[in-house]
């Protein structure tokens, strides 16, 4: 596929930055990359007109990585992090001083004097706190250090919440082909009803949505991997609900991913990579292709057996 739907585009996908920040006490991801296997994925997404990157200062060492990847183009791309969460194994804080030192921090590390989009990481809608972390990045934003105030969603419906208490001007939410939360309820709706951005991520599910897992049996993830202590049941549910809608669709599961988020009214996708072949299967000019109807309803009826149904959560959610 050729460049002609980004330019039409522009920032429909960006690449999100977790898979790249390595393991650590504070940060699991996938596996460790090394330095030179980052910068082919920064420099193919680059090469594929990816021009937004979304980091977080709990990503290991992406927003370094990013930083020094960039710094001769900063202006020629936008950036999202995000505040409040700075270990997976603590609750997020959105004191007004360490939201003040987090945000320096960001800076520092991204090489930069400022950040395109910030973001509260996965608030509880009922922290008191949010309002005061809102009045510090306010004062940021006043000193041109911030363009933009957003979110990113721990459960969808938490926005119902959040947006009476600030009116974000970015989102991000999970959203894929067996969790419909964020069209439920009307969730999609008022996000735009706000005018706000809403960017969908986990579209393949952490990878549980590819050829590769499903065609796997019994795959035990390497213990650096996030999804080392997943439960074995869940993802076999998984793997069995998306196996269904392969066989109603007749199409590549990943293929039908993609097109299921790109057929509602988003304006854009979060990807992740952990090999430069990641992303080139992306730009297949089918993927952003809307589903028929007729398909969309075929996704809804498994969609619906399968939240009737017990979920088990993994234990990160990013």
């Amino acid at each position: 596929m050729d460049n002609k739907f980004l330019r039409y585009k522009k920032n429909y996908v960006c690449l999100g930055t977790w898979s790249l920040g390595g393991y650590s006490s504070k940060n699991k991801s996938y596996k460790k990359l090394s330095k030179k296997n980052i910068f082919r994925i920064l420099d193919e997404a680059l090469e594929k007109n990816i021009k937004f990157f979304d980091t977080a200062p709990v990503y290991g060492q992406s927003e370094k990585y990013l930083g020094e990847c960039i710094k001769n183009f900063r202006e020629k791309v936008v950036i999202a992090s995000k505040i409040g969460c700075i270990d997976y194994k603590k609750k997020p804080n959105f004191d007004k001083k360490s939201v003040s030192d987090q945000f320096e921090k960001i800076l520092k590390n991204l090489r930069t004097d400022y950040i395109d989009i910030i973001q509260l990481y996965n608030p509880n809608p009922n922290d008191k706190n949010i309002l005061k972390a809102i009045e510090v990045l306010e004062k940021f934003k006043l000193n041109k250090k911030i363009n933009t105030i957003g979110v990113t969603l721990s459960k969808p419906e938490d926005y119902l919440i959040l947006r009476e208490k600030y009116k974000f001007k970015f989102v991000q939410s999970n959203f894929n082909i067996l969790d419909h939360r964020l069209i439920s309820n009307q969730i999609l709706k008022k996000i735009k009803q706000d005018k706000a951005k809403i960017y969908a991520r986990t579209i393949l599910n952490f990878g549980i949505f590819t050829e590769f897992f499903l065609n796997r049996k019994n795959h035990i993830f390497d213990k650096s991997d996030h999804r080392y202590n997943w439960d074995f049941q869940q993802i076999e549910r998984w793997k069995s609900h998306a196996k269904m809608i392969k066989t109603l669709l007749q199409d590549d599961i990943e293929n039908i991913a993609y097109r299921f988020v790109n057929s509602f009214d988003i304006n854009g996708i979060i990807i992740g990579a952990t090999k430069k072949e990641h992303i080139n299967k992306l730009f297949n000019k089918k993927n952003f292709i809307k589903l028929k109807n007729s398909e969309l309803n075929q996704i809804f009826k498994i969609y619906n057996y399968y939240s009737k149904e017990k979920l088990r959560k993994p234990k990160y959610i990013i």
